[in-house]
């Protein structure tokens, strides 16, 4: 919105117009300086409470009762008690500046902005309204802001005032979870799953680094304010470790328990058949909650899944282009005697960790061949949505930033064959990591993992859509029975005509027996076999 939607010319009569010559210019900052100062800040409310008494006593006697106007009341007791928090935990007001006032509201705005900022941050403040306050009545201009897109509110299966409440219930479970797990209790987790001893440890390490921050920040001056700036922007589950896979790991070792049964209740429990998967079919009511759910998110396109194509991921590394005959050069095509010389060089075998390939070896790498076994857990496709433009399903996907992409694996390891591979060589199609990791670090507690797309490969079972609990937009947790059965009736669409973005995947925590990927790669003098044998 241009500034000057709430630039008029002075009204002939005074109530709820502020009474000064420079009131509508003074509207034109207001709205400047909120939308500057919100950006894309999230915005809490705070136990501020008398701030339209305080406004008008701020007023000269002979002036305040022209300022008494209900529209301008009510903007300053539903949103003048708002702040955003910066990252050292102090709070400010969006509204209250001074360097915006006019002379005449000048004392009220200094007023307003100290009983702000020294009351208590008690909550995440969210609106589905584009415009605060009611901009004009007839001939009159009152205290009023338009948001910022960003800002705005856009309900999922919660309103504004439920998800708040949500909000308000995470900030109290996690201050119960951070007195009841000490930082030496979250020490000692953290060891224990960067040391990869657990099943899929990769994707609780962020939780409980999270956790760690958190204990930390609660001891600084602004703690109080840095755990709710926390809390506004936690991804699903991260406030409430009690509940979940963190919180049983927590409580055993707060218990003293043997390391041996502490893997063993971990791992029994991380099952990939276990974990978040429902055990039993959906009851008529999830069923009827799921199809009301989706019915109002409009999720219904979303649940059509395809096979993903090279051109839907994000690629690491692909192979070198051959570079084209320069034009009228007859033997252009042809190779020198010392190119061909520099391509018959082979190298000895190394073995190196992924990371240590992927920092030396692939920024070189003009091809890339991959030794297939005949058997191996680690072979995997990634999966997309069918219509592009259907409404984000997945955790990592956003209007703003689209990647519908996923992966599947099976737990008991696959033949090559029923991967259409046999084993020896395989061209490399690509290196793409895991989706979860393309865009932002928001969602890397999912986990890293490489993905090598090997040419040909594809899966011939085809046995369910993927659609897996863990994946899916917390929103739809309540109804996972039902989405994970209808993903287990329904198949892949396979796109036709496109290299398909499916080989072999490995992960920091990628069985051993998995690892040990034999590589050939050319580089521009020589040819390099490789054995990597861990992620780092």
């Amino acid at each position: 919105m241009s500034n000057n939607d709430l630039k008029v010319s002075s009204p002939s009569q005074p109530e709820g117009t502020g009474d000064w010559p420079d009131y509508p210019e003074y509207l034109g900052r207001l709205q400047a300086g909120f939308e500057e100062h919100v950006g894309r800040q999230q915005l809490f409310t705070t136990n501020a409470t008398g701030l339209w008494d305080a406004y008008l006593a701020s007023f000269p006697e002979h002036i305040r009762q022209r300022q008494n106007c209900g529209n301008c009341r009510h903007f300053i007791e539903r949103f003048g008690h708002l702040v955003t928090i910066d990252e050292a935990g102090h709070q400010r007001s969006p509204l209250w500046l001074e360097h915006l006032a006019a002379e005449a509201n000048l004392a009220a705005v200094q007023r307003l902005r100290g009983m702000v900022e020294k009351a208590h941050v008690n909550g995440v403040f969210l609106s589905s309204q584009s415009v605060w306050g009611n901009p004009e009545t007839g001939i009159w201009r009152h205290l009023a802001v338009r948001v910022p897109q960003a800002r705005v509110f856009n309900p999922g299966l919660l309103s504004a005032g439920q998800k708040m409440a949500e909000h308000r219930e995470n900030h109290r479970c996690l201050n119960v979870a951070l007195d009841e797990f000490k930082a030496d209790h979250l020490e000692q987790a953290r060891v224990v799953l960067q040391a990869e001893a657990l099943t899929r440890s990769e994707k609780f390490i962020g939780v409980v680094e999270w956790l760690i921050a958190r204990q930390r920040e609660r001891k600084s001056p602004q703690g109080r304010n840095l755990l709710w700036k926390a809390v506004a922007s936690a991804p699903a589950g991260f406030c409430t470790p009690r509940s979940s896979m963190v919180g049983t790991l927590l409580e055993d070792l707060a218990a003293g328990l043997p390391f041996e049964t502490v893997k063993k209740r971990f791992d029994d429990k991380m099952h990939p058949l276990r974990y978040q998967r429902p055990q039993v079919a959906p009851s008529a009511g999830n069923i009827q909650q799921a199809e009301e759910a989706i019915a109002k998110l409009g999720l219904a396109p979303a649940l059509e899944r395809r096979f993903a194509t090279l051109a839907d991921v994000q690629l690491t590394w692909k192979p070198r282009e051959d570079e084209p005959e320069k034009a009228g050069s007859v033997f252009g095509h042809l190779r020198s005697k010392e190119e061909v010389r520099a391509s018959d060089l082979e190298l000895p075998t190394r073995t190196l960790t992924w990371v240590k390939f992927r920092d030396t070896v692939l920024p070189t790498a003009e091809k890339m061949e991959l030794l297939v076994p005949s058997l191996s857990s680690a072979f995997s496709a990634l999966v997309t949505a069918v219509h592009p433009d259907a409404p984000p399903l997945i955790q990592w996907d956003s209007p703003e930033r689209r990647n519908p992409v996923t992966w599947y694996f099976y737990h008991n390891p696959s033949t090559a064959s029923s991967w259409g591979l046999a084993p020896g060589y395989v061209e490399v199609l690509g290196l793409t990591m895991k989706p979860n990791t393309w865009f932002s670090e928001r969602f890397a507690h999912h986990g890293q993992g490489v993905f090598f797309i090997l040419k040909g490969s594809r899966d011939s079972r085809n046995s369910s859509l993927s659609l897996f609990p863990e994946f899916m937009r917390g929103d739809l947790h309540g109804v996972r029975a039902t989405i994970e059965a209808f993903s287990q009736s329904r198949q892949l669409v396979v796109p036709e005509g496109e290299p398909l973005a499916s080989g072999l995947m490995v992960t920091p925590s990628t069985n051993p027996s998995s690892w040990n990927l034999g590589l050939r790669v050319t580089s521009k003098d020589s040819v390099a076999a490789y054995t990597l044998d861990r992620w780092d």
